[in-house]
C-alpha cells in the first residue's frame, strides 16, 4: 500500500511538473513552419466548397512560399521581445474561386504554444498584433474610405438599395511591389488595374432621392407624433393635472398661498411658451431656408430631383464627384452632379471594381491580393518614410519595406 501511494504521489509531481513546463512561456522567436490549417469539411464556412486534392495540396505550397518571403525579412526573423508566426488558411467560394489568408503575428509569448509540427500557435485571446495577407477577397468599403477625403459623401449600398458601394476617391498614397497603397490597405491586382472604378452618377442621385424621401417621410411622421403628444399635454385636464402635481410638491418650499398660486401661474405661463416654441418648431417654417431642419432636405430633394431630370441616358452613367453646399445643413449638404465640368472642390466617386474577380479564371488563381490589418496599415509612413507610430505600425512598415515583392508575387503565381 505504501508503494502504491508513493507511485501516486511520485506520478502526480510529475504531471505537475509537465503542466508547469508546458505553461511555461516560449523565449522570443520565430515559427520554423508556417502553420497552415485549410478549411476541410468539419470547419468550412457556410457556402463554401471543400478544397480538391490539388487546390489543398496548391494552398499549402503557396502558405510555405509566402512564408519564406515573410520570414526572409529581419522585421519578422529578429522579432525583438515578440514572438513571430504565420497562420494560413484557404477555402473555395462561389463561384469557385479559391481565397487565402496568410496572418502575420507579432505575439507576446506567454500568447503562444508549440504545437507537435514544431510551428507555433497564437492562443486565443492572447496579446497579438497581426497583419493580414489575403487573395481574392474583395476588400470592403469601409476598408478604401479614407477619413480625409471622405467627407460626408459616402452612400452604403445596404441603406441606399444601389447595388453598389459608392464613397470618396481615396488618396493613393504611393506604389509598393507594383500595388497600390492607400491610408489602410495596399492592393496588388494580377492585371495592374486600379481596384476602383468611377461611380455613375445617375445611381447615386437615385439613391440620393429614395434616402432624402425616406428621411422626409420619417420626419414627417416624427412630428406629427410629436405634435400629439405635444397638444396632449395642453389639453385643460393635462394642465389641471400638472399644476396640481405642482402644488402638492411646492406647498412645503412656499408656504404663503398667494405666493404659491403666483409660483404655479408663472410656470403654466413657462409652458405655455414652450408649447408654441415646440410647436414652430414642428412645422413647415414661412421661410424656405437651407439651414432649417424642416426646410434642408425638401430643399435638397429639390435639387437632386432636379439634377436628375436634366440628365440623358448617358449622363446618368456619366462619372459622379461630390461636394458640399455649406448654404446647408451639414447631413443635407452633400450633391452629386457630373465630374465633368465640375468645379476644383468636387471629389470623384468611387466604387470598388465589379469585375475585380473574374468567374471564368481558374479557381486557384490568384487575381487579388491585399495587405491590411484591423488596427492600421500605416499608409503614410509606408511610403513617406516618416519613422512609423506605436502599435501595429512599428513592425508592419519595416516588414513591407524588407519584402522582397518579386518573390511574392512569384509565390502568387504571377
Amino acid at each position: 500500500m505504501g508503494d502504491l501511494v508513493k507511485r501516486r504521489a511520485l506520478a502526480a509531481g510529475l504531471a505537475l511538473l509537465w503542466t508547469l513546463a508546458v505553461a511555461q512561456p516560449l523565449a522570443p522567436q520565430m515559427s520554423p513552419i508556417v502553420t497552415f490549417d485549410p478549411y476541410v469539411e468539419a470547419n468550412r464556412p457556410p457556402g463554401a466548397f471543400s478544397l480538391t486534392a490539388a487546390e489543398l495540396k496548391l494552398a499549402r505550397q503557396r502558405a510555405d512560399a509566402v512564408y519564406d518571403v515573410v520570414k526572409a525579412t529581419p522585421a519578422f526573423h529578429t522579432p525583438g521581445e515578440n514572438i513571430t508566426l504565420m497562420t494560413s488558411g484557404a477555402t473555395v467560394s462561389p463561384p469557385r474561386t479559391m481565397a487565402q489568408t496568410f496572418n502575420a503575428y507579432w505575439s507576446a509569448p506567454s500568447s503562444v504554444r508549440r504545437l507537435a509540427t514544431g510551428a507555433l500557435w497564437p492562443v486565443l485571446g492572447g496579446a497579438h498584433r497581426l497583419l493580414y495577407f489575403t487573395t481574392n477577397e474583395v476588400p470592403g468599403k469601409h476598408k478604401l474610405i479614407d477619413r480625409e477625403t471622405r467627407g460626408n459623401f459616402g452612400r452604403d449600398a445596404g441603406k441606399d438599395g444601389l447595388g453598389f458601394d459608392a464613397f470618396a476617391m481615396p488618396r493613393v498614397l504611393g506604389e509598393l511591389g507594383g500595388g497600390m497603397v492607400y491610408a489602410d490597405m495596399l492592393v496588388l491586382t494580377r492585371d495592374g488595374r486600379s481596384v476602383l472604378e468611377p461611380a455613375p452618377v445617375g445611381p447615386l442621385l437615385e439613391a440620393e432621392v429614395q434616402r432624402l424621401l425616406r428621411l422626409i417621410a420619417d420626419q414627417e411622421a416624427g412630428f406629427a407624433d410629436s405634435l400629439r403628444k405635444l397638444e396632449a399635454s395642453m389639453t385643460p385636464q393635462a394642465i389641471a393635472a400638472r399644476r396640481a402635481k405642482r402644488e402638492e410638491r411646492w406647498k412645503t418650499e412656499t408656504r404663503d398661498p398667494v405666493a404659491l398660486a403666483r409660483r404655479l401661474d408663472a410656470a403654466e405661463r413657462t409652458d405655455e411658451s414652450d408649447y408654441r416654441r415646440q410647436k414652430e418648431r414642428m412645422s413647415a417654417p414661412a421661410t424656405r431656408d437651407p439651414k432649417s431642419v424642416w426646410w434642408a432636405p425638401r430643399l435638397a430633394l429639390e435639387a437632386a430631383q432636379s439634377r436628375l431630370a436634366s440628365l440623358d441616358a448617358a449622363g446618368q452613367r456619366a462619372a459622379a464627384c461630390g461636394r458640399v453646399d455649406p448654404a446647408f445643413l451639414a447631413l443635407d449638404a452633400v450633391r452629386f452632379e457630373p465630374l465633368a465640368g465640375a468645379a476644383a472642390d468636387c471629389v470623384p466617386m468611387v466604387q470598388v471594381r465589379r469585375d475585380l474577380i473574374d468567374p471564368k479564371r481558374p479557381t486557384s488563381e490568384v487575381q487579388l491580393l491585399t495587405v491590411w490589418s484591423r488596427e492600421s496599415l500605416c499608409g503614410l509612413p509606408l511610403t513617406s518614410g516618416r519613422p512609423p507610430q506605436s502599435g501595429l505600425c512599428e513592425q508592419a512598415v519595416p516588414l513591407l519595406r524588407e519584402i522582397d515583392w518579386s518573390a511574392m508575387r512569384k509565390a502568387m503565381g504571377w
